[in-house]
């Protein structure tokens, strides 16, 4: 959207689609959570698991371990894949309706599991597939209504609620540590549908994207859309309105040439496009590859490998970083931008990396190496959940092309590229480590590396940019580098030009 004054307030429902327009993410990062916490509690181990005589402990298998956490990311990118339709047809507020219900269905089919673990990781896999529909809803939806400089920590909200759901969970499993019964676990399994009730009770309140609403003609309510949403007046609203149907008479023009494609194929076939699906794709790979799947799901049964003990609690700990963290970062985003952050964020995060694998080479373990191994991990979750953590979703909803349905397919392909990394990960992790220790994290402190290299090349500069302006940088292919001091017309002049401009259109293009 063309450029706001950034002192002006905004209405308190610009503040209730950030928090509840992305809560439907704490569901996901609850159900994270609680397993990460869960493989390292004896008595779900004792009702799933074995009993290893060589720890002197109950336990999963590393297939349990795998399907456990594996499966759920099966389920996540298939929710990728039926979001998008979703996304597109029933708009954004009605998707996220459709996500609550799902939510709920899964919660059911985990909670009544009795001695079947099948039946448990089908609960889990219909769980994840409503974090799926989020992954697909959420960045689209808040990049939508957000203004331009509050974009940033609008769109970090994703990853701070799937740290507030992994908190939540993490607490609970710890509080209830001592319960003798099987509910030790069934009470965080429960408690985890208090997430989708409370995307029941906000979204009556909860207008739909302007953008969704022109895209179906319907510009009357787009543009009372946006008037509450921004609290603007009739006057400007319209204008706003205005700029965005310019932007879309350009991707129209764009899309002459393509019409015998799939919006699917364009996202690779058209240069532009391509380019813009490269660096979506590439953000979300690289935030998965250098760790979080591994600190997200493994951190407790690594720390046991250490010789920590007390797992349980700071899985709690390390959930209350990501938050701090988190606020952090959203706060950052549109203050020192996304490229600038990035790119030293990936070499502290290479650097902690490498160093937990340097310090947990030794084969004798040691309380000052697990305290060391500790402190280096926290420091890696911080840094991570400031950074990378909230920006990848920032950039993936700036990224794609607006008012055209190719938008919501390059979210779809970049959140089922991070779940696709995560999966490979999750599912090899648990052999990995079980072969080489705590060396594994050399493999993620490459990763990191690899990253900085990819932001330094590819990922632009887009803080304090309008959605409009983005679109024109990158029709213009402006070198990433300078996208920072590119001075755009769309924001200076569009709005004093007509819609139907043809010369107008052809110059810019």
């Amino acid at each position: 959207m063309s450029s706001s004054n950034p002192s002006r307030g905004f209405p308190w429902l610009i503040w209730v689609v950030a928090i509840f327009g992305s809560v439907s993410s704490a569901g996901f990062g609850f159900d994270q959570g609680w397993w990460a916490s869960m493989m390292s509690l004896t008595q779900f181990n004792r009702h799933f698991g074995y009993y290893d005589p060589v720890q002197q402990a109950w336990s999963l298998s590393n297939r349990q371990q795998s399907l456990g956490t594996g499966l759920g990311y099966v389920g996540v990118i298939l929710g990728l894949v039926c979001g998008t339709p979703l996304n597109e047809r029933l708009g954004r507020r009605n998707s996220l309706w459709v996500q609550s219900a799902v939510a709920t269905a899964g919660v059911a089919i985990e909670a009544s599991c009795q001695d079947s673990y099948a039946q448990f990781l089908v609960g889990k896999v219909v769980v994840y597939f409503a974090g799926g529909i989020a992954s697909t809803v959420i960045p689209v939806y808040q990049g939508e209504c957000a203004p331009q400089h509050l974009r940033g920590m609008m769109t970090g909200l994703y990853n701070a609620f799937l740290m507030v759901g992994g908190f939540c969970a993490a607490l609970i499993v710890y509080l209830c540590r001592h319960v003798p019964s099987d509910w030790a676990w069934r009470s965080v399994v429960v408690a985890q549908v208090a997430i989708p009730a409370m995307g029941w009770l906000s979204l009556p309140f909860l207008p739909e994207s302007p953008y969704w609403l022109l895209r179906r003609s319907r510009r009357a309510a787009a543009i009372a859309s946006l008037r509450r949403l921004h609290a603007l007046d009739a006057a400007a609203a319209e204008a706003e309105i205005l700029s965005i149907e310019q932007q879309l008479v350009l991707q129209q023009h764009q899309q002459q040439q393509e019409k015998e494609l799939a919006s699917w194929m364009a996202c690779f076939t058209d240069p532009v496009y391509f380019r813009r699906t490269l660096i979506a794709v590439g953000a979300q790979i690289f935030q998965q590859a250098q760790g979080i799947s591994f600190v997200a799901n493994y951190q407790a049964v690594f720390l046991e490998q250490v010789g920590f003990r007390q797992v349980l609690l700071m899985s709690v700990i390390v959930y209350i970083i990501g938050i701090i963290g988190n606020l952090t970062g959203m706060f950052m985003a549109d203050r020192l931008g996304r490229r600038n952050v990035l790119l030293p964020a990936s070499g502290l995060l290479g650097a902690c990396m490498l160093t937990i694998g340097g310090l947990t080479t030794p084969s004798t373990a040691s309380s000052s190496l697990s305290i060391a191994v500790v402190v280096m991990l926290m420091l890696w979750f911080f840094t991570f959940q400031s950074t990378w953590g909230p920006l990848a979703w920032a950039i993936t909803a700036e990224i794609p092309p607006t008012g055209t349905a190719v938008r919501e397919k390059m979210v779809t392909l970049a959140g089922s590229s991070a779940y696709g990394t995560g999966l490979v990960i999750v599912f090899v992790n648990p052999y990995t480590q079980a072969a080489i220790g705590g060396k594994v994290a050399f493999i993620y402190g490459a990763l990191s590396i690899i990253a900085a290299v990819f932001v330094w090349m590819f990922v632009p500069e887009t803080k304090r940019r309008s959605l409009e302006e983005i679109d024109e940088m990158f029709m213009a292919r402006v070198p990433a580098r300078e996208f920072k001091t590119y001075q755009c017309h769309s924001s200076a002049s569009g709005l004093d030009k007509a819609v139907d401009d043809k010369a107008s259109v052809d110059e810019c293009i």
